[in-house]
């Protein structure tokens, strides 16, 4: 299982399979942003466009944090994929409804309801 931890965060990915499902615990701020763009990058260049955001341990989401997952969604989009994000705190939640990214990609409860959001 690929993973990454840098500044505060660590990010986990399942070895295969679609949707691919990444746990994020941690602070996803400055910080970190650059190391996880790099991370998910080579998610999506090893052929994920389904891609699962396990938050359950995301324990703060900052602006740049935000710019991060909008990253994914750019770079997944154009391939045909999507993003869904799982299990947020309510406050990472409110942060991506606030954000506008709530439009983008989709917010589920778990990662059971993510990656049947991500099948139809």
């Amino acid at each position: 299982m690929p993973s990454l931890q840098s500044d505060g965060l660590v990010l986990s990915a399942s070895d295969a399979g679609s949707p691919r499902v990444v746990a994020l615990a941690g602070k996803l701020d400055a910080n970190s942003q650059a190391a996880a763009e790099r991370f998910l990058e080579e998610i999506v260049a090893g052929g994920a466009t389904q891609v699962v955001l396990d938050c359950t341990a995301l324990e703060f989401i900052s602006s740049a944090g935000v710019r991060a997952l909008l990253f994914l969604v750019k770079r997944v989009k154009p391939l045909g994929g999507a993003v869904s994000v799982c299990a947020p705190r309510p406050h990472v939640r409110q942060l991506l409804e606030f954000s506008g990214l709530k439009a983008l990609l989709s917010i589920s409860t778990t990662v059971e309801e993510g990656c049947a959001a991500l099948a139809r």
